[in-house]
């Protein structure tokens, strides 16, 4: 873990050693940054240039035709040559769509709406718009009638640093270190550091999940608060343990930790149809009791998140496990008993 693979450091810098992702990684910038395209020979100088190890122009046509396959490369005959440039637009055409797929468009619409405006959701509302409005007339005024009752309701973020988040979506499938300046909640000061990015995911906010080369494990990182972000020359091997659905499924709401509570609570008959109609998904297991209460257990990595739950249920629940959780709770009951007067 940590180490830098499929790189060398070299008398000037970083230099990269062949291998067909990292070139056609570079193919693929060299295109997209070209208004005038370049063709396969001036593709094959520059990538001499950055790269320690021979290829041939043969393989850079062959990359050219693999990448074609899947990003929209096009070709122009100018005298006695051929230049390659990149489209500024996938098209979409000729899609065949149900009724259940033309509602999901409406849903998908109205879900990212909900979540806020960035880069991304903006793209994704404007896409689902064009697909609407391609359809056959009666098709889209139906389809426009159920957009106007219909709603998601889900809270969203405001969008700030959304605009990198294409970087890090090329880190992660490049798998190229990236240094940020990170502000954590509370710090008064930014802080550096060289993170390896595993994966992307949103509930409310963006969060990039990393290892952290300056605390030596998993961390994640809340988009909106990396004040800057460099991608590096700098390959890593992800650890092969890391599994996110292993990693995240002991959380109850967005914290992660490191440690394993096995949670027990007891509802009342009262609570109980509540409890299994709204939070029954987040159980790992229910199980009902003969006078009509309802046992919850959940297993989390840390109990900052359900202790706060817990407390909203009042008397209308019982901690049966872990000790520390009970502890927890009955500290926070003295305290407010004192406050009050109470005892």
């Amino acid at each position: 873990m940590g180490e830098y693979t499929s790189a060398r450091l070299f008398a000037g810098g970083l230099i990269m050693s062949i291998n067909a992702l990292v070139r056609q990684q570079f193919l693929l910038r060299a295109l997209a940054s070209s208004k005038n395209g370049r063709s396969a020979e001036d593709l094959h100088r520059e990538l001499l240039q950055s790269l320690t190890e021979e290829v041939s122009l043969r393989t850079i046509y062959r990359d050219i035709d693999v990448l074609s396959e899947i990003f929209p490369i096009t070709e122009e005959e100018r005298g006695q040559k051929t230049y390659y440039m990149m489209l500024d637009h996938f098209k979409l055409e000729e899609i065949q769509c149900s009724f259940d797929e033309l509602m999901a468009v409406v849903f998908i619409n109205r879900l990212l709406e909900s979540l806020g405006r960035d880069p991304v959701t903006e793209a994704g509302i404007k896409l689902t718009d064009r697909l609407i409005s391609a359809l056959p007339e009666p098709q889209r005024l139906y389809l426009q009638d159920i957009y106007q009752n219909f709603r998601v309701e889900f809270p969203g973020s405001d969008g700030r640093g959304a605009q990198i988040i294409q970087l890090f979506a090329d880190a992660i499938r490049l798998q190229q270190a990236v240094r940020i300046h990170y502000r954590a909640f509370g710090a008064n000061e930014n802080s550096e550091r060289i993170i390896h990015p595993y994966t992307i995911y949103f509930r409310q906010q963006y969060y990039i999940v990393a290892w952290c080369t300056s605390r030596n494990s998993i961390r994640e990182f809340r988009l909106d608060r990396i004040e800057e972000a460099e991608m590096l020359e700098i390959l890593f091997e992800p650890a092969p343990s890391f599994n996110y659905e292993d990693y995240s499924k002991r959380c109850w709401n967005a914290l992660k930790g490191e440690e394993d509570y096995q949670v027990a609570l007891r509802f009342s008959p009262e609570a109980s149809r509540f409890v299994k109609e709204y939070m029954g998904n987040k159980a790992d297991r229910l199980k009902d009791l003969p006078d009509g209460s309802l046992e919850f257990h959940k297993s989390v990595s840390m109990l900052d998140e359900i202790f706060a739950w817990v407390l909203s249920m009042g008397a209308e629940v019982e901690v049966v496990a872990p000790r520390e959780l009970k502890d927890m709770v009955a500290e926070t009951i003295r305290e407010q008993a004192e406050k009050l007067g109470l005892i």
